[in-house]
């Protein structure tokens, strides 16, 4: 048989996004868009604006969204989700001055977050730094932060931007409920100068893709979850590009000498001992994507999100904000 084409895998592709389908069909068929009480608030946020080299990543939600109604509501383990009341709120920028709109996005995530496990799908990493603010002024107790990303994005200013992809962690680092010190890096391997003084200065805990590939994933799991077992509230913002090229090449900085996607989904899957009470996901770029493989990916991380509530919901524990 003969190799596909290129331009087959783009007519493959657009002819799924063709195929009509309704909002409910969304996340396996789970997503309830009145639903009141939900254990899961999904927020679209299709912004690249802030992408220091290649765009993309505002087609991000969308596909990922229009994917989740071609995967069955059964996790790899085999129990159901289908208990889970999933509440898609649609995006929360569409066009126009996205620094401009920082105020009105962290009020609409804000409505949800001490009622709802909240995920935000973006969009270039930028994109959290309504959300993380959002976060900060919705809670109570102090926030332990799970940074999963290729880079450490801890640049004061990147390309003359304060708000560049490059930066939204060092923005993070400024609130209140969030600190230096309860954060971790997972699979860092790309450091700006900027980045690794401002670890250094502050003996920030980074476990970079080389010392995961030496140790093992579920090593680091046991250390984080240690580090962070005092915690009221942990948060997990996750870069794709964390994943090794070949196992999501759709993103705007493809770095080599990643993580894997069974690396990255035994983390998460491990996390379900700590109230873990909200994610992100970012950088999921389709335009340079092959075959769907990135978007896939996401959607393989955002399950085992949903299991990490699942079994917290299931065993009564929290999974909101406090």
């Amino acid at each position: 048989m003969p190799p596909m084409n290129p331009s087959q895998n783009t007519e493959v592709a657009s002819s799924i996004s063709k195929i009509p389908i309704t909002e409910n069909r969304y996340w396996a068929g789970c997503n309830q868009s009145d639903c009141v009480q939900a254990d899961i608030a999904v927020f679209g946020i299709p912004y690249d604006g802030g992408a220091c080299f290649r765009a993309g990543a505002n087609e991000g939600p969308a596909r990922i969204r229009r994917l989740s109604a071609e995967i069955p509501p059964v996790l790899e383990t085999g129990e159901s989700f289908q208990s889970l009341a999933i509440c898609d709120e649609g995006d929360l920028f569409c066009a126009g001055d996205f620094v401009a709109e920082h105020a009105r996005i962290s009020a609409a995530v804000s409505k949800r977050l001490t009622h709802a496990f909240s995920l935000t799908l973006g969009g270039d990493h930028s994109v959290v730094i309504p959300v993380h603010r959002a976060v900060n002024r919705c809670a109570s107790e102090e926030i332990g932060l799970i940074f999963i990303d290729a880079h450490a994005d801890l640049s004061d200013q990147f390309q003359g931007s304060a708000y560049s992809n490059a930066c939204p962690l060092r923005h993070t680092m400024a609130l209140e409920k969030f600190s230096p010190e309860r954060t971790v890096l997972v699979g860092t391997r790309c450091l700006e100068p900027a980045g690794r003084d401002f670890i250094a200065a502050h003996n920030m805990t980074m476990f970079t893709a080389h010392e995961i590939a030496a140790r093992g994933i579920r090593a680091i799991a046991k250390q984080i979850i240690t580090r962070f077992s005092g915690l009221s509230n942990v948060y997990l913002s996750i870069d794709i590009d964390v994943l090794d090229p070949a196992f999501a090449p759709g993103t705007g900085i493809p770095d080599a000498g990643g993580l894997t996607t069974r690396e990255v989904i035994t983390l998460i899957r491990a996390l379900d001992v700590l109230p873990v009470v909200g994610a992100d996901l970012v950088e999921v770029a389709p335009p340079l994507d092959v075959s769907d493989i990135t978007s896939f990916a996401a959607l393989r991380i955002i399950t085992a999100l949903f299991a990490v509530v699942l079994k917290r919901k299931e065993r009564q524990q929290r999974y909101v904000l406090l």
